[in-house]
């Protein structure tokens, strides 16, 4: 279920920024989620220790901390609900006031269509989907990565996770005021595919080294090209 919210999630970001705020600020809040994904990997490890000796303790720690989550996330539907405004009194942007006059005849399934039917768009799709298909598996598994190399360093892990996501975040920041200032999308995204896989090289081969340190950079510069390209993609 909750897979099934984040597609819709993740989506609405750059709808809602098109919507809300002035044209000026498109670019830059690629991918808020992202902070919400770096607590994710900083509070698990903190929340539910190794304690592997006392299986009733880690259950009361994963129960604390399943209980803390559903409550953070019903006090933010509630204040959704409450505070969230749909749209402006007045359109931030000239595209919005010409969206407002825009006949209800539009057609969903036509525009997947045209989609599919546009050639970049489906490299991209392709391109961007198995580089970020690899990112989040490395998130998924960095857990089992660590503790495979460096026993009993699941805080740490957490904490590269962390560097991961945020150094992502700056990435797409940064990649936000870039391509809005030069429009340069299609030579930053190829620029940045090059550094994401270079990075993804450096950091296999090198998270066996037995330097903790070292994954900590390899991580961060690892996180930031994906960041970078969630910025172009969703341009």
């Amino acid at each position: 279920m909750n897979n099934v919210i984040m597609e819709f999630l993740q989506q609405h970001s750059k709808m809602l920024t098109n919507i809300l705020y002035w044209h000026t600020w498109i670019d830059v809040p690629c991918s808020p989620s992202e902070l919400g994904v770096a607590f994710g990997f900083l509070l698990p490890p903190i929340l539910v220790p190794n304690t592997k000796d006392d299986i009733n303790l880690m259950a009361k720690n994963i129960s604390v901390m399943f209980y803390g989550t559903a409550t953070v996330a019903t006090v933010l539907f509630i204040l959704v609900v409450a505070v969230f405004k749909e749209k402006p009194p007045l359109p931030p942007s000239q595209s919005q006031a010409v969206l407002l006059d825009t006949p209800d005849d539009y057609s969903y399934k036509q525009s997947i269509i045209n989609l599919f039917r546009n050639v970049p768009f489906v490299l991209l799709l392709l391109s961007y989907g198995i580089l970020t298909g690899s990112y989040y598996s490395v998130g998924t598994l960095l857990n089992q990565m660590i503790i495979t190399y460096y026993e009993g360093e699941e805080l740490n892990a957490g904490r590269i996770g962390l560097t991961l996501v945020v150094s992502g975040m700056v990435g797409s920041i940064i990649a936000g005021f870039w391509v809005d200032r030069t429009k340069t999308y299609k030579q930053t995204t190829l620029a940045v595919y090059i550094i994401a896989f270079i990075g993804m090289l450096v950091f296999t081969f090198t998270l066996n080294l037995g330097y903790l340190q070292v994954i900590f950079v390899t991580a961060g510069s690892l996180g930031w090209p994906s960041g970078v390209l969630t910025c172009c993609a969703t341009e």
